[in-house]
């Protein structure tokens, strides 16, 4: 495992259970460097039983084009988390079930008896080459899919999310606030975004998709300060964090197990691509897994008809939702590489029409067949005659 969030989700779901379990993280310490922003929503902190200390809420967002404008008042709250306090109390979590950590142990490869994954090698905090066998191995490395790839499943990701973003102390702007900015000039084939994390900080990033343009945010992300509509706010500040990050940008594998095997989070393309957001969807994840992985060791049975109970669980919850996501987003990049600002602003203007009701579910990910419905029906045009003609063959 890795110790973010679908990893120690995982871990303490399954010694919870009563499974032997140990999390390997390769960094010096859990939580740190930030590769996230960390948004997410107030009623899944609440559900996920994650302190208030550890988020704050957002309750005012602003869609910025190149010449429009549009704000609201959100009636599910968006929060920003403090990415390495949450870490940090899951690894509490995990440890109090009666995980254990390990720190700076980075996996070189899996162990094999016969077809079934039977643990992992890696490198421990001296260097030295250390095999540990287990039951079940949670392959929860992110980005980097390390163990799924050593074990043949799927391929590296070359379609992907590329975030770099500024905390800074900006004793001008708002608190409880998000701006969420969108321009070719701002960040092609992507979005940008200031959001609040505590009066007087505010966490200020850019992110683009790589395949689609190849575009390196950081070269951006200064520009921020220069929009006229956010100089005011932006004045008198300074950062004194710089975080990158990269997300999958691509469909969830098909398979998410195999003999002695789950693989879950970012590794298994599990974040939303919409908007690029993944620890709510990574610790609901976490904790099929774990479940799944217990269940599997108790009843002596680690085959892959056995854990792949946890992949019918997942696509039953968040199958339909993290599709459309990867579906909307591709539509989306695809069709902003060849916009100017007009193209832009007659986003932010049906977003507007659409109304924050319509709006939200689709932003969260509930893409139920009811609201795609609506949605589509409003503006059809967002999604095109065949998308259109996929979400009604989706509605029967």
């Amino acid at each position: 495992m890795g110790a973010g969030p679908a990893g120690l989700s995982a871990a303490r779901a399954a010694a919870a259970a009563g499974a032997s379990t140990l999390v390997l993280e390769k960094q010096n310490e859990v939580g740190y460097p930030v590769h996230t922003s960390g948004g997410s929503w107030v009623s899944d902190m609440r559900a996920l039983d994650v302190p208030e200390h550890l988020y704050h809420p957002v309750d005012d967002v602003t869609l910025l084009g190149p010449a429009s404008q549009v704000s609201w008042r959100l009636p599910d709250t968006v929060c920003m988390i403090d990415v390495r306090g949450l870490y940090q109390h899951l690894a509490e979590k995990a440890v109090a079930a009666g995980a254990q950590l390990r720190v700076r142990h980075s996996v070189t490869d899996v162990l094999r008896d016969g077809t079934r994954i039977a643990g992992v090698t890696a490198n421990d905090h001296r260097g030295t080459r250390i095999e540990l066998r287990a039951a079940v191995t949670v392959d929860a490395s992110g980005f980097s899919r390390r163990i799924g790839l050593k074990a043949g499943i799927g391929e590296p990701f070359r379609r992907y999310g590329f975030g770099a973003e500024y905390e800074l102390v900006a004793p001008n702007f708002p608190d409880r606030t998000i701006y969420v900015v969108v321009g070719s000039e701002v960040a092609p084939d992507g979005y940008a975004w200031l959001a609040s994390v505590a009066p007087g900080r505010v966490r200020v990033g850019v992110g683009t998709i790589h395949s689609d343009g190849n575009v390196d945010p950081r070269l951006y992300l200064d520009r921020l300060s220069e929009i006229p509509q956010l100089r005011d706010l932006l004045a008198a500040s300074s950062p004194v964090e710089l975080h990158t990050g990269l997300i999958p940008a691509e469909a969830p594998l098909e398979r998410m197990s195999a003999d002695g095997l789950l693989i879950v989070g970012d590794a298994a393309g599990q974040a939303s691509t919409l908007i690029g957001e993944g620890i709510r969807f990574c610790m609901y994840s976490g904790d099929m897994a774990g479940s799944v992985a217990a269940d599997a060791v108790k009843a002596g049975n680690v085959n892959a008809a056995e854990l792949g109970r946890y992949d019918k669980m997942w696509r039953r919850r968040f199958g339909r939702s993290i599709e459309w996501a990867y579906r909307i987003n591709r539509y989306m990049a695809s069709e902003s590489g060849g916009q100017g600002g007009a193209g832009w602003d007659d986003y932010v203007s049906t977003m507007g029409e659409i109304g924050i009701e319509r709006a939200v579910p689709l932003i969260r990910g509930d893409f139920t067949a009811s609201n795609l419905a609506a949605f589509a029906a409003t503006k059809p045009w967002l999604f095109g005659r065949r998308g259109v003609k996929a979400l009604w063959q989706l509605k029967r």
